[in-house]
């Protein structure tokens, strides 16, 4: 019950890691008011959760009116508020040259400024209660870049740039403000269209040997949602198998596959 007595927002809340994030703190003993888009979604998270405890919104997360909704949810079902968790997220892969300008605002207004929304109504709620903590979700993509991800990779570089910024402006404050960037996370979402061995090669660029899951974003939250983690602020938490400590060399010497037990690389030549 690490999170108890403590009243949280959480966006995106209906599937993946949201919903993670939804039934952890709510098994820590938080209230929390849940944001989801998709009505059929919103009445899955919701089943089997004490009522008393979650209010579940089916609006817009980007929209300034549902961030409006659930400040005043918090305020006027739960008494206030003491965590947020910027975790609604949409986009649509493009290159650099390729993106357009619709496409582009419209990741940016989903991935940073929907954050720096939510962001901007919590932080004097929070200050008002003597303290908080905001927990965004960024991304590895604002750590090593993929081709094909421009305006997402920029908006959750954005997104980590923000975290830093609110920290050191509302530390003084007791509001403590950190990101997670998760790697390839195993959800209904990102495993659409992917086979079982599609995954598992993916998972042979993780020295960990596996994708991560929505519980292993689910347990940092908790954690930087609690007093456990009182002392850290500004921080961005990589969650990625040790992805970004990895030579991209590596996965390509035979000597250090083995080591890892995994097959060497066979040269096949193309005939003509």
């Amino acid at each position: 019950m690490r999170l108890a007595n403590k009243v949280a927002i959480v966006t995106g809340a209906g599937q993946g890691i949201g919903r993670a994030i939804l039934e952890r703190f709510v098994a820590e003993g938080a209230k929390v008011v849940a944001v989801e888009l998709s009505p059929e979604s919103a009445r899955r998270a919701v089943a089997g959760l004490p009522p008393d405890r979650v209010c579940m919104l089916c609006l817009d997360a980007h929209a300034q009116s549902t961030v409006d909704e659930a400040i005043y949810a918090a305020k006027e079902r739960f008494g206030g508020l003491d965590i947020l968790v910027n975790n609604a997220v949409r986009y649509a892969g493009a290159s650099i040259v390729n993106e357009t300008d619709e496409g582009w605002a419209s990741t940016i207004d989903s991935a940073l400024t929907a954050t720096f929304r939510f962001c901007r109504a919590a932080l004097p709620e929070m200050a008002a209660r003597g303290g908080g903590s905001i927990i965004n979700l960024a991304s590895v993509n604002q750590i090593v870049a993929n081709p094909g991800l421009a305006a997402y990779t920029a908006a959750k570089g954005g997104v980590h740039a923000l975290t830093k910024q609110i920290a050191v402006e509302f530390g003084i404050q007791r509001v403590r403000c950190n990101a997670i960037s998760p790697a390839f996370i195993v959800t209904e979402r990102t495993a659409q269209g992917l086979s079982a061995a599609d995954l598992a090669a993916v998972a042979q660029s993780y020295p960990l040997g596996r994708l991560g899951e929505p519980a292993d974003i689910a347990n940092a939250a908790v954690f930087l949602a609690s007093d456990e983690s009182s002392f850290i602020t500004g921080v961005d938490l990589p969650l990625d198998g040790g992805l970004t400590s990895l030579a991209a060399s590596a996965l390509l010497s035979n000597h250090i596959r083995t080591s890892w037990g995994l097959p060497p690389l066979q040269i096949v030549e193309n005939k003509k």
